[in-house]
């Protein structure tokens, strides 16, 4: 019989299925990656974990170990090269998220033009004269600028050319004219989005090479009236330089779903302004995208165990 460790649970749909296909499952949280129970699995059912990194030290001593299946997209707290050397296949939930992060994303773009925040505010207060000195703007007709063409980003594009008649430039390495959707413009580098979108859109996985993709010289290039969207990892954005752009109205704010440090310091200067909008890292978590994220990790798990390929792969260990 197989041992699925599962440090943590998002839904009950992975583990049911791992349940009917007669697996084990270790229902443990584990403090530190020294926990012994790494010592016993076959495989891990889980997700990112602030307490430790699957890392060189961590994965060495998981001598049973064949899978490590993400419930979430993002899989940089797991050293991927390394578990590949040592036979352990990775996966990640594919495409199960894609579709609410997609939508939180419109989310994003409609709060900051219809001023959300700042209106309803108003109202709580019974301030209705805001209605005469603040104005809303309308998405159509406008720029979406994205960095990254991934699912999510596929789906942002289609939403907003389709659903809202927004202008769609797009900056990704695999992304060109000939293979481009309906809608959506290819441009041959970043500062093009950055010069051109009235909203910047950021879709790509977070790696050192990235950290701080977007601070002080990357903000000055951008519009007045931009704003800077990101619901893939705080790494990506320099947090400091953000928030003097927005002081210095270099641009004209930021909707922000995750950040450097998460939970976001009680301090954050994030936190000062009106025009930075921000949600607690929830763009991925509708009841929907939580049960097929953990049911499609659940699958892929069965999948190596048994010999077969998995349907989202990270990494390329040799043994399958």
């Amino acid at each position: 019989m197989f041992k699925v460790l599962v440090p943590r649970t998002i839904s009950h749909t992975g583990t049911d299925y791992l349940t009917k296909k007669g697996c084990e499952l270790i229902l443990s949280a584990p403090k530190s990656g020294d926990d012994p129970v790494f010592e016993q699995c076959h495989a891990i059912l889980t997700g990112p974990t602030r307490k430790f990194r699957y890392d060189k030290p961590l994965l060495d001593r998981c001598k049973n170990l064949k899978v490590i299946s993400s419930f979430s997209a993002g899989v940089d707290y797991i050293d991927t090269v390394y578990a590949e050397k040592l036979g352990i296949q990775v996966t990640n939930s594919g495409n199960a998220n894609s579709n609410a992060v997609a939508e939180h994303t419109i989310f994003f773009m409609l709060a900051c033009a219809k001023n959300h925040d700042i209106m309803s505010e108003a109202v709580k207060k019974s301030d209705f004269s805001i209605r005469k000195d603040v104005f809303n703007i309308e998405l159509s007709g406008l720029t979406l600028g994205l960095i990254g063409f991934g699912n999510i980003g596929k789906l942002v594009a289609k939403k907003a050319a389709m659903g809202f008649d927004m202008k769609v430039i797009v900056y990704d390495h695999h992304l060109t004219p000939d293979n481009a959707p309906a809608g959506v413009t290819p441009v041959s580098s970043p500062e093009e989005v950055y010069q051109n979108a009235d909203f910047i859109s950021l879709h790509v996985p977070f790696t050192e090479k990235n950290r701080h993709m977007i601070a002080r010289e990357q903000l000055d290039m951008m519009k007045p009236s931009a704003v800077l969207i990101n619901v893939s990892r705080g790494g990506l954005i320099q947090e400091d330089d953000l928030v003097q752009a927005v002081i210095d109205k270099k641009i004209k704010g930021a909707a922000l779903d995750v950040f450097e440090t998460e939970p976001l310091p009680a301090d954050s200067a994030l936190l000062k302004y009106s025009n930075i909008i921000v949600s607690p890292h929830c763009a991925a978590n509708t009841r929907e995208a939580l049960d097929r994220m953990e049911l499609f990790a659940a699958m892929d798990i069965y999948r190596v165990l048994n010999g077969e390929r998995p349907e989202f792969p990270v990494n390329h260990p040799s043994f399958l």
